[in-house]
């Protein structure tokens, strides 16, 4: 009995293991490119406009806002881009380090993975955690990416549902692993 446990087991995992390598990761089908930064889009999030964002008294820090085409729950997915500036000097691990002293602040701050990346050549920090920062909101899960270019700190944030389907997480962190504070032509 054991024996054929295991090999259900086994046999289960490998079409696991199959069905995930068969899956289509999402890839970018647009990139946005400015004079600041640059980002890769991904089927099914459009960049909101400037003026849509000011109507709405989104504050001047944000640089920029995109969001999926869809609601899903009431909200939609999006990434937004801020920025404020720093002292110079600074460095994007040690800027990244301090935003997440600040969000841990946050109401029902949850730690889900601290993953060290690479932008523009420059050591940085995926910040992935759950958060609920608007009390008559449900609780969210956040992507932080903070990277620092001169005396500006930019943060880069995707928001997703609390639960959320594995796909939709990858294409949301291939977008931010996309980012790009070197100026573009």
């Amino acid at each position: 009995m054991l024996r054929s446990m295991r090999k259900h087991v086994s046999i289960g995992m490998a079409l696991m293991l199959l069905i995930t390598g068969c899956s289509s990761a999402p890839t970018c089908t647009d990139i946005v490119k400015t004079e600041e930064y640059s980002l890769c889009l991904i089927e099914d999030f459009e960049q909101v406009p400037d003026e849509e964002l000011r109507a709405e008294g989104v504050p001047e820090e944000t640089v920029a806002a995109f969001e999926l085409k869809e609601e899903r729950g009431g909200q939609r997915d999006n990434v937004v881009i801020t920025r404020e500036r720093v002292k110079s000097g600074v460095a994007p691990l040690t800027y990244a380090e301090a935003n997440m002293k600040i969000v841990e602040k946050s109401p029902e701050y949850n730690l889900v993975e601290k993953r060290e990346i690479t932008v523009d050549s420059k050591e940085t920090i995926l910040h992935i955690f759950t958060a609920r920062p608007v009390s008559d909101l449900p609780a969210r899960r956040f992507y932080q990416v903070s990277f620092v270019k001169g005396t500006t700190g930019y943060v880069v944030t995707g928001t997703l549902p609390y639960s959320v389907d594995e796909t939709i997480e990858e294409g949301l962190i291939t977008m931010l692993m996309s980012v790009s504070f070197t100026p573009q032509e």
